[in-house]
């Protein structure tokens, strides 16, 4: 692939062009590192050491492990949002790529932190502005010949459920082989004789997808 974002943009940090994080936007990013770092059996306590806090301080922020994935959650799909308005920025060849590319990136970094991956914790609402957006990349994307005239926002989604799934079976033992799968996945979606052997995802069961109840933290 070519221009990419990279880890270190996800987790902290100023976005390109955006403000400084926030206190508490700084502490999760140190909170989820920390965890990422420890694996999921750490105790709270461990998590708030490592992350250099007193573990009172990170109790008294978020009194359980759910308030502190549920805010994990948001702040995930907030931060998504907010790198997918940079794909914008981008040649039209490139756009859909990209955002693809980063979210993958947030579903391996989150995938240590998180019991669910965190677009199933977010809310109708979020969901909703990420199918948007993918659809005006999709849009754009045929409006320019760049991807098959037959690729519907129902494959777009799939493509991410998939990069969940080579995200959670090669955990631990080659984090990075979801990248191979976008790299296949692409060149179908820009190849102009992909041909489909199926229907697409029709408007109603796409919808019952993005509106479906938010995930539990436990």
């Amino acid at each position: 692939m070519g221009e990419q974002v990279d880890d270190h943009g996800l987790l902290g940090g100023p976005l390109p062009g955006g403000p400084a994080p926030s206190d508490e936007e700084q502490l999760l990013w140190d909170v989820a590192a920390a965890m990422r770092e420890l694996g999921p059996r750490a105790s709270m306590a461990q998590i708030a050491r490592e992350a250099g806090l007193a573990p009172a301080a990170l109790y008294r922020r978020f009194p359980t492990p759910d308030l502190l994935h549920s805010r994990l959650a948001e702040v995930f799909q907030d931060r998504l949002l907010a790198h997918a308005r940079h794909t914008l920025d981008l040649p039209v060849d490139r756009q859909l790529e990209y955002f693809l590319h980063t979210v993958g990136l947030h579903l391996a970094l989150s995938h240590s932190i998180l019991p669910h991956p965190f677009g199933d914790m977010a809310t109708p609402e979020q969901r909703e502005r990420i199918y948007a957006f993918t659809a005006r990349l999709l849009e754009q994307g045929k409006q320019a010949g760049v991807l098959a005239a037959d690729v519907a926002l129902s494959d777009i989604a799939a493509v991410v459920w998939g990069l969940r799934g080579v995200v959670a079976v090669t955990d631990g033992i080659a984090p990075d082989a979801w990248e191979r799968h976008l790299d296949v996945a692409v060149a179908g979606l820009k190849n102009p004789g992909l041909t489909f052997t199926r229907p697409p995802l029709d408007t109603e069961h796409l919808d019952r997808v993005i509106h479906r109840p938010s995930r539990g933290p436990g």
